[in-house]
């Protein structure tokens, strides 16, 4: 993982910059969260120690609709969130468990650096959802959740606890919290992690601007612990080993974790935009009618656009892209700004606005980027909720077999689509049970030459070992169809 020099928001120096780790989420449990009573993911390179920037590491999640796959892929995006120290978007106060009071997220993280140190990091938080009492309580939502209506509750984020164990201060340690919001102890616990966070604090300055912290925290849907308020403070006092930590979770999760769900899909599918995720941010393009941008936006993505020629020009023979200018309008702020559309172009002659092409063509243009990343760098990690919508099933085999073979980062997707079962590893995949209360499975007493889909078939029919389907009948469908006609 490497410093980039754009970042405004990171805390972390330079120097600190030259030597930081590459991270992987190596486990993930998810309790009363949607229909996920509990769910416990342990990645291939949480079982077995990757060395350093050495081995992708995949996860593919399958199972029938509403069996607990965009459950996880929602998880991943709110601690992505909170790791940016940014708000959670109200939408997810829906995702508390029917009958639950709060739901519980745990993840671990797996820290290696270039000299052999290895650190790893528990980060557990709780959910609840709030009713908002005032228009005021509210603030903006997530780009990625525009175009959803609004609610009557937010994400009350509480119980945060980050524990970290390896090689600190001279010593190897156990997993021990570091900050333990959970009690009343000011400004946290435990009170022997103080003098590395926040040293001497005989004024109680600091620790007064830390219950301030939380408290707005609590307010905004945010991180007490990953907050920029928080994150500032302890960077007053110094450096130690265990801010180090901190702010490396911090700077992964603002340029190294991404995640790309149903909802940003949808304004694919429903033609009214094109999201363009690039390690800068997303950038949402309007399709069905010019879009307006600063020119500092413009140039970031022409870039991208240059970038993702290079790729898609190899999975879609003759097809490349390109930004046409249509007007330089003057922005707001008295700036120059560009109105532009992007247009589509085959083999060097035909030209078409990109809103003409196909769901899957538009859809893949708005990956590439993140693909190209995570294919590159060890520390990226990327996941998406059904990445074989609108996939030619031969090229999502190819993509998925080509970055089990050299990429370098990590790759969590779902998928409907069985290709993958005949072409990656089956200890990358896990597989949904009809248990709610042990959601998350990995078929067992498989040979090394069983072909996977055809194993996944037999355990649907058969039942054996795990359940991982709700059977249907045949005959009850078809007597449906015709009943819904009378």
């Amino acid at each position: 993982m490497k410093l980039q020099a754009q970042d405004q928001k990171t805390f972390i120096t330079p120097e600190h910059g030259g030597r930081l780790p590459f991270i992987r989420i190596t486990r993930a449990v998810l309790e009363n969260f949607k229909n996920v009573e509990y769910g416990e993911i342990d990645f291939r390179c949480g079982k077995y120690f990757v060395p350093y920037g050495s081995a992708s590491d995949i996860l593919g999640l399958y199972g029938q609709n509403g069996s607990g796959k965009t459950a996880f892929i929602d998880a991943l995006y709110i601690l992505k969130e909170l790791m940016r120290g940014n708000k959670v978007p109200d939408l997810f106060s829906e995702c508390i468990a029917k009958g639950k009071k709060f739901s519980r997220l745990t993840f671990v993280f797996e820290l290696q650096y270039e000299d052999g140190r290895v650190r790893k990091a528990q980060y557990v938080f709780c959910l609840a959802p709030e009713e908002i009492t005032s228009a005021g309580d509210r603030l903006e939502t997530s780009a990625d959740y525009a175009a959803v209506p609004a609610s009557r509750y937010r994400v009350r984020v509480f119980d945060e606890v980050l524990s970290m164990s390896g090689p600190f201060h001279g010593s190897d340690q156990r997993m021990n919290p570091v900050i333990d919001i959970t009690g009343d102890e000011m400004p946290f616990g435990p009170k022997s992690r103080h003098k590395f966070l926040i040293g001497p604090d005989k004024t109680n300055q600091k620790t007064i601007q830390l219950q301030v912290n939380k408290q707005l925290a609590s307010e905004r849907s945010q991180s007490f612990i990953f907050m920029p308020e928080t994150l500032k403070t302890l960077t007053d006092y110094g450096y130690s080993e265990y801010l180090q930590v901190i702010l490396e979770l911090n700077y992964y999760g603002l340029n190294y974790f991404f995640v790309v769900n149903t909802r940003s899909s949808g304004l694919i599918r429903l033609n009214l935009a094109l999201l363009l995720h690039t390690p800068r941010g997303s950038f949402p393009i309007k399709t069905d009618r010019p879009t307006i941008m600063p020119d500092n936006t413009y140039k970031d993505v022409s870039n991208y656009i240059s970038k993702v020629n290079l790729v898609i020009q190899k999975l879609i023979p003759g097809l490349t892209i390109e930004l046409h200018t249509i007007a330089q309008p003057i922005m707001e702020d008295g700036s120059t700004g560009k109105m532009i559309d992007i247009m589509a172009i085959r083999n060097g002659k035909t030209r078409m606005p990109l809103r003409d092409e196909s769901d899957g063509i538009r859809r893949m243009i708005s990956l590439l980027s993140l693909l190209t990343a995570a294919y590159n760098d060890p520390s990226f990690t990327l996941a998406i909720d059904e990445f074989d919508a609108g996939i030619f099933e031969y090229i999502f085999g190819e993509l998925l077999e080509m970055f089990e073979d050299k990429g370098m980062g990590q790759l969590i997707f779902t998928s409907h689509n069985l290709r993958p079962l005949e072409v990656i590893k089956k200890y990358y995949l896990y597989f949904t049970s009809t248990d709610p209360k042990d959601r998350y499975v990995q078929l067992k007493s498989i040979a090394r030459t069983n072909n996977m889909r055809n194993v996944y078939f037999r355990q649907i029919e058969s039942g054996d070992e795990e359940r991982v389907y709700n059977p249907t009948q045949r005959k009850e469908i078809e007597k449906a169809f015709r009943e819904a006609m009378e």
